[in-house]
């Protein structure tokens, strides 16, 4: 339940192979940061990534999703959750794994941070069709 409406606003929506948090700091490093996908065919089954999301001015607990959807308006992942603030101040930082996401078809697909059905936030991610690798030729 909302406290009182505030409309954050969104510091960052980045994603990522991986996330290390420095255990004395808590501070975090994201590793190969990334926004296009390449594979050979489709469907695509992407084994494993991480989105990190932060945002700011938000009043009470509010509530939000992180979202993917392709560009005909299809949900291909939704993530809800509910994300305190005890002042507008906080920046609470968001981690979220994700595991065997299949992508349908090659295109660009909209990351959004929505809150309290408001988006705050969008990138777009590409998934692109490649060529496999060509064996090289062997030298005689």
């Amino acid at each position: 339940m909302k406290d009182s409406f505030e409309t954050p606003i969104a510091l960052a929506l980045l994603v990522c192979d991986s996330i290390i948090t420095d255990a004395h700091t808590g501070k975090k490093t994201l590793v190969n940061l990334f926004n296009t996908v390449g594979a050979t065919k489709y469907p695509h089954v992407i084994p494993q990534f991480y989105i990190f999301a932060s945002m700011t001015n938000g009043n009470g607990e509010q509530d939000f999703k992180i979202r993917l959807q392709s560009t005909n308006g299809d949900t291909v992942c939704e993530l809800p959750g509910k994300i305190p603030f005890n002042t507008p101040l906080d920046a609470p930082e968001l981690i979220f794994f994700i595991q065997n996401l299949v992508i349908k078809s090659p295109g660009t697909y909209d990351l959004q941070i929505v809150v309290n059905d408001i988006p705050i936030a969008s990138r777009l991610l590409t998934f692109k069709q490649i060529q496999p690798p060509q064996p090289r030729p062997q030298q005689s």
